[in-house]
């Protein structure tokens, strides 16, 4: 799927989706990132190194900052997939 096919679909779907994070959705990109992070990834978001914050509280304050450069695919019932940026997604708690 080219980039600019992937956009259109972005643009075109957006509005079908919920625009909120689930807490499936949410859990997942957590635990992913907390993943890359334990494997020595760099975080996003400045991190004080005497706060000892564990790789999944520095995941959870990236998803609730939105700044993670990622695109959730979601499927449809008719079996397409709408792809959403996180940044355009509602987080809640």
């Amino acid at each position: 799927m080219s980039i600019s096919s992937l956009k259109n679909s972005i643009e075109k779907r957006i509005e079908v989706s919920k625009k909120r994070l689930t807490k499936f959705e949410k859990a997942r990109i957590i635990g992913l990132r907390a993943l890359e992070l334990s494997l020595g990834a760099p975080p996003l978001i400045p991190v004080d190194q005497s706060s000892r914050l564990s790789a999944a509280e520095i995941a959870a304050q990236e998803v609730e900052k939105k700044i993670l450069p990622l695109i959730i695919g979601r499927r449809m019932p008719d079996g397409s997939y709408v792809y959403v940026p996180l940044s355009d997604l509602e987080i809640e708690d």
